[in-house]
């Protein structure tokens, strides 16, 4: 599933099935939405502001409430417009590999692999068709086959959220992509709080593995619980990341010194540049007594 950066704005306006002329990415998006709103209409627990998303299902209206409010998603902050869909479009994919008891999905054989393949290719390569048409038949034929692993290609997850959000946030994204072998997680970023969160995954794994061997390993778990969830831990060796410079464009991998993520990376660096600026900013000062 993509998700893009512009996720938002399913939920600045109380009805988006209603809207037109989407962008064919967003209106997939927003199907998936839309199956995610209906299942868990009674409310869940968001990961960010201790919050519960809920929602009418006969007047297709969204709500978040907390402990001493309740308002419209559409009146609510950027933050949880951008987060809400992310979330419940990834729970919904996520939760739904799991439900083997649905008669409407079934496991694929290699030859119904081979005839999905060649209708995908019709559908794809046939000029009559209009994008509309098109993208139909495509969520028809995906209904009617149970996928094998989620892919969840997520633009921007830090949109709009502080630092202690982006946190909790990528936390779920991780759990929900060890929920089973094959899913992958691959996202973009201009925030350097996720990299760092993502460097503690990975640094708690390492370390998780050390617990278990330890003759106090259900007390040292309860402790690393603390800082970083269980489900979220991520292994070095699944984790590649690049980085491009906005000079020139170029992409290159990160190394991974240890296992850990460079911290010699471009986010990081413009942190270190304003921390240099400041510091020469106090010498002037300092320098003429300011």
């Amino acid at each position: 599933m993509y998700v893009s950066a512009e996720r938002n704005f399913l939920c600045a306006v109380d009805r988006p099935d209603k809207l037109k002329n989407l962008p064919s990415p967003l209106f997939t998006f927003l199907d998936e939405y839309d199956g995610a709103r209906n299942l868990y209409s009674k409310g869940i627990s968001l990961p960010i502001g201790n919050a519960i998303f809920e929602y009418d299902t006969f007047n297709k209206i969204a709500h978040i409430s907390g402990k001493d409010y309740k308002l419209r998603l559409s009146e609510a902050s950027s933050g949880f417009q951008s987060t809400v869909p992310l979330y419940l479009v990834t729970k919904y994919l996520a939760e739904s590999l799991q439900r083997e008891d649905d008669p409407s999905i079934k496991t694929q054989s290699i030859e119904e692999q081979r005839k999905l393949a060649k209708e995908i290719e019709r559908i794809m390569n046939d000029p009559d068709l209009s994008e509309e048409v098109r993208q139909e038949s495509l969520r028809q034929i995906s209904a009617r086959y149970r996928p094998s692993c989620f892919i969840n290609i997520v633009e921007e997850p830090e949109q709009n959220l502080f630092p202690g959000s982006q946190q909790k946030l990528l936390h779920s994204l991780l759990e929900y992509n060890n929920n089973k072998s094959g899913n992958k997680l691959i996202m973009t970023t201009h925030s350097p709080y996720l990299i760092n969160y993502l460097s503690i995954a990975v640094q708690g794994a390492a370390l998780f593995k050390q617990v278990l061997k330890s003759t106090k390993a259900d007390e040292l778990t309860e402790k690393l619980e603390k800082l970083v969830p269980i489900k979220s831990l991520t292994n070095e060796e699944d984790l590649v990341m690049y980085q491009m410079d906005e000079e020139n464009g170029i992409i290159s991998r990160l190394i991974n010194p240890e296992g850990i993520p460079s911290d010699k990376n471009y986010l990081n660096q413009s942190i270190r540049h304003c921390n240099v600026m400041f510091d020469r900013l106090l010498e002037i000062e300092e320098e003429y007594h300011i």
